[in-house]
């Protein structure tokens, strides 16, 4: 067997079987589902005296349009997945779907309550998670491809 014929190898082997197209569509179904219904919800609430069936469909547009949002993220959580496939075939071994799924679901989570928080205290989130971020990612970086050397 030549070296070409071999499976890449990988640190992370685990029993689990990938996501199949079915199981990420009923994913995506689910937080779209969730994502109308607690628009709905925060409608009610907020503008009780309109008809019923303005509210449904508003929730149900407000939510597809929050699921675009989310499915835009996933996409790139996609291609960030291929990217590092690519590039670091051996070490790193994500599902795609399975990522994006992950991705969706959380970008989801952010917008609907970016939409329940106020804009003052939004910012101040927002300002927060550009530190973590701006920590996180050197130090992934600097763990994973051993800029201090090994320990």
């Amino acid at each position: 067997m030549s070296r070409t014929d071999q499976p890449p190898p990988s640190s992370n082997r685990s029993f689990e079987s990938p996501l199949t197209h079915w199981h990420f569509s009923i994913g995506v179904a689910i937080v779209g589902l969730l994502l109308i219904a607690g628009e709905g919800i925060r409608l009610k609430l907020d503008l009780g005296s309109r008809a019923t069936s303005r509210l449904i469909i508003d929730s149900v547009l407000i939510g597809l349009t929050d699921l675009a949002g989310a499915l835009g993220v996933g996409a790139l959580a996609w291609m960030v997945v291929w990217v590092l496939l690519s590039y670091d075939e051996g070490r790193y071994r994500p599902c795609p779907k399975r990522t994006t799924l992950g991705a969706t679901i959380t970008a989801a989570a952010l917008i609907f309550l970016g939409r329940l928080t106020p804009p003052d205290i939004a910012s101040y989130y927002f300002t927060q998670m550009l530190v973590y971020l701006a920590i996180v990612i050197p130090a992934y970086f600097a763990g994973s491809r051993h800029w201090l050397g090994k320990w």
